[in-house]
């Protein structure tokens, strides 16, 4: 049943001067509250564009604009709705908030008209979790996942899984019921079979986690190795501009060198570090020190060794910090002749030449593939940490099932236990159950006006 609340109204424009200023309201009954203090020549229509002028307490002209009026259940929150497009005046809004406010109509809380239109069932969680996620992307390929999950691919795909272990439940259900009669059941293998792959699709939802974490919030990239390998050169070709200075005297850079840029459409904070190595020098050793500092914050290491010269103890000294983080072998130099013994001992190494610009495509490609990011899954909907909680804890139940069902023949009950709570967890993820505290976490990192 379509909820009518009380109404409620924001300001849903940034705060600023701007050419246009939007007010939206809604809830049941909301042209009435207002409607004496618009000035309209016809009569309202739904869903048209109207000129108006909104009038203040005295009758004067406060200002003029566009009003749409949107009527019960055709509207973003499913209720009575109206949005005034006013001049985007700072001063001038607030007096037209203060008068609506003045009518009885209260301030919207943060999300709250997208809360609205999640409890009124014009959209799941999963897409109104989109909507934030929409509005806050900062790279192309986060807003292409916020896209997609806004029109409803993660949403099917979880209401697909969902509705393949509620067709085993209900043959489970049956067997339970009607065990006397002669109907149709499943074989444990056939349970089984249905189950593992319900398990596998969870799986690799759950393996997108990280990845969409990444697009969201960007890539911490830091650049590492001994002085002189061309770490400030490869900074620079990343980058496509000349940031670095770079010079053949070892040390050049004495402190980390941060910049932003946009990989294939995935957000990268690029770190270039102080060449790493023991020296007497204190302004050298603070820059390794904090360049070590920065290691721990690095979401992957690009560790850069000079193929073109013999390994070295500080590069195998480095290379020990790194070895157990999330890391790619850089040989730089590719234009100069190489030592052989360099890739004898890092054979998994990509070479490039940071001056020559070449292999650096190739390394920008490896970066994205190691990360989950290659654009060769550009289509997959990723899924946040909220979705990996809940999914997680169905595939515990499935796998825990699964083990039970191979090793012992299990009573019906026991397997429509198991399965309702798997359910119950995927229709958590999709908002189809859930508790107030979980939607008002959701619904409080939306801006006001959303």
């Amino acid at each position: 049943m379509l909820r009518q609340r009380e109404p409620i109204v924001a300001i849903a424009t940034p705060y600023g001067e701007s050419a246009i200023g939007v007010i939206r309201l809604s809830g049941g009954g909301v042209w009435e509250r207002i409607k004496d203090s618009i000035f309209i020549r016809s009569k309202l229509k739904p869903r048209y564009a109207h000129y108006v002028k909104v009038l203040d307490k005295e009758g004067h002209v406060l200002d003029e604009g566009i009003l749409i009026y949107y009527p019960s259940p055709n509207s973003y929150t499913g209720e009575d709705m109206v949005e005034l497009f006013l001049h985007g005046n700072p001063l001038l809004l607030k007096k037209a908030l203060e008068l609506f406010l003045s009518k009885g109509i209260r301030l919207a809380e943060p999300g709250e008209f997208t809360k609205r239109a999640f409890l009124n069932g014009k959209m799941d969680l999963l897409q109104a979790e989109a909507v934030a996620d929409l509005i806050e992307a900062r790279s192309e390929l986060a807003l292409r996942n916020a896209q997609r999950q806004l029109q409803g691919e993660l949403s099917s795909y979880i209401r697909a899984l969902r509705e393949r272990l509620l067709e085993l439940l209900a043959y489970v259900e049956a067997d339970i019921e009607f065990s006397e009669e002669d109907i149709p059941t499943l074989t444990k293998e056939q349970t089984l079979s249905m189950l593992k792959e319900v398990l596998k699709s969870i799986e690799k939802l759950l393996q997108t986690v990280k990845a969409g974490e990444f697009i969201k919030k960007g890539i911490n990239l830091a650049i590492v190795g001994k002085p002189n390998v061309g770490k400030s050169s490869l900074f620079n070709a990343l980058l496509g501009v000349e940031r670095a200075i770079v010079t053949p005297i070892p040390g050049t850079t004495r402190d980390f060198l941060q910049e932003s840029l946009t990989l294939k459409g995935v957000p990268i904070n690029l770190i270039d570090t102080a060449g790493i190595r023991l020296t007497e020098d204190p302004v050298e050793r603070m820059g390794v020190e904090r360049s070590l500092e920065r290691l721990k914050s690095a979401h992957m290491v690009l560790f850069v060794v000079d193929i073109s010269r013999p390994l070295e103890e500080e590069d195998f000294r480095i290379y020990q910090l790194v070895k157990d983080l999330e890391h790619i072998v850089v040989a730089n130099k590719r234009d100069l002749p190489e030592e052989p013994s360099v890739l004898a001992y890092f054979p998994q190494a990509i070479k490039v030449s940071a001056r020559q610009g070449s292999g650096i495509e190739e390394l920008k490609e490896l970066i994205l593939e190691r990360l989950g990011l290659s654009l060769r899954d550009a289509v997959q909907v990723y899924i946040s940490v909220r979705h990996e909680d809940l999914l997680k804890k169905s595939a515990k139940v499935i796998k825990s099932l699964i083990n039970k069902l191979e090793t012992d023949d299990l009573f019906p009950e026991i397997i429509m236990l198991d399965l309702r709570e798997a359910v119950s967890y995927l229709e958590e993820v999709i908002g189809a159950v859930g508790t107030e505290e979980v939607l008002g976490s959701i619904f409080s990192r939306f801006c006001i006006g959303k």
